[in-house]
């Protein structure tokens, strides 16, 4: 196979300038991102109040309005939770017992003579590196509240924009060539849609459930705060592979330095062990992964592309986006072997 340089090296430029655009656009390519997403979620229910005799501006207003409000709503019950969780930090850690048992493993561990460390060091310590805690929290929070409503007004302009102009939309991408392809155009949009429409609500009712599972479980332990940190770590499970237990590992740190007995803390890692193996050879794959069809090599280079060029935010976009670039590019002859490549089959052999 000759391979030439040319076609190579502009191959190479058109990808290296395009990730420059994306990450130094990223204010207005995220935004924009969210909402292509949020129109296979919306499409449906704007779809069917059109069909009941609703105008189009309202069909698409009452929808985003809904969401908005629980999105709100939740929103700021859990920025409430967290704050009462920074405010707590100083009366809830057990900070002698802590720093005793610190001190006592180090001396334990270290040769007598060679470094010793005082257990009222590491109290005075922690007390001051919790002091810190509250506000920065706090500050944090308001900060990405802040980008976060930015971002998510900019997605709803675009979102609501998209689905007034649909149809127009649609008819200049169907018509894109020859009018032969006209009808298959339209049934790779009808496609990306469904993606979208079962990534988002499949990610709701995995979110859901985690949710359930956590909270009854850290309740169970008698953890304080248990509603906060079982849907901390269940929201981020939108985050592949490494969400979850990121977010797991919160209420198992808190225990530790909160109880005496830490025995609550084994068990909480236990359990929470028991619920990721069920979220990740069950729940997963049968409620989110059957929409991706990415195999997990795919998914896992999507995570960290998404993370390179847009932080966190790309870290929950590139997934389904791939996955959505997955179909297009399945469409191009040249490159259907990228597309199979990629796919959740590839193992299969014929």
């Amino acid at each position: 196979m000759k391979i030439s340089l040319s076609k190579t090296a502009y191959t190479l430029i058109v990808i290296v300038l395009g990730v420059l655009i994306l990450k130094q656009g990223g204010f207005l390519f995220i935004p924009l991102a969210f909402s292509f997403i949020g129109v296979s979620f919306y499409l449906r229910p704007v779809q069917w109040l059109e069909s009941k005799g609703f105008n189009s501006i309202l069909s698409i207003f009452i929808p985003l309005l809904t969401g908005s409000i629980i999105v709100f709503f939740v929103g700021y019950l859990m920025t409430f939770q967290i704050f009462q969780v920074a405010q707590s930090m100083d009366s809830d850690v057990n900070i002698e017992n802590t720093s005793a048992k610190i001190a006592e493993f180090f001396n334990d561990k270290v040769p007598a003579g060679m470094m010793s460390i005082d257990e009222k060091e590491v109290s005075e310590n922690m007390k001051n590196m919790l002091g810190d805690v509250g506000m920065p929290l706090i500050g944090g929070t308001f900060k990405t509240t802040g980008l976060l409503l930015t971002y998510g007004t900019l997605a709803l302009v675009f979102t609501f924009l998209i689905l007034l102009y649909r149809k127009g939309i649609a008819d200049v991408i169907t018509h894109l060539g020859s009018k032969a392809n006209a009808k298959e155009h339209t049934q790779l949009l009808l496609r990306l849609a469904k993606t979208g429409q079962q990534y988002m609500s499949g990610l709701g009712l995995l979110i859901i459930i985690l949710t359930t599972l956590y909270t009854i479980t850290f309740y169970a332990f008698g953890l304080k705060y248990s509603l906060v940190f079982a849907f901390v770590a269940a929201t981020l499970a939108i985050i592949p592979y490494i969400g979850t237990t990121i977010g797991a590992s919160l209420p198992v740190i808190y225990a530790y330095i909160t109880y005496d007995n830490h025995f609550i803390a084994l068990g909480l890692i236990g359990c929470i062990v028991l619920i990721q193996s069920l979220e990740g050879n069950f729940l997963t794959p049968k409620i989110v992964g059957g929409s991706m069809k990415l195999n997990p090599m795919a998914s896992l280079m999507a995570l960290v592309i998404g993370n390179y060029i847009w932080g966190l935010a790309g870290m929950v976009l590139f997934l389904p986006l791939a996955a959505m670039a997955r179909i297009v590019i399945k469409e191009i002859e040249p490159l259907k072997p990228l597309a199979e490549l990629s796919g959740d089959k590839i193992t299969n052999s014929e």
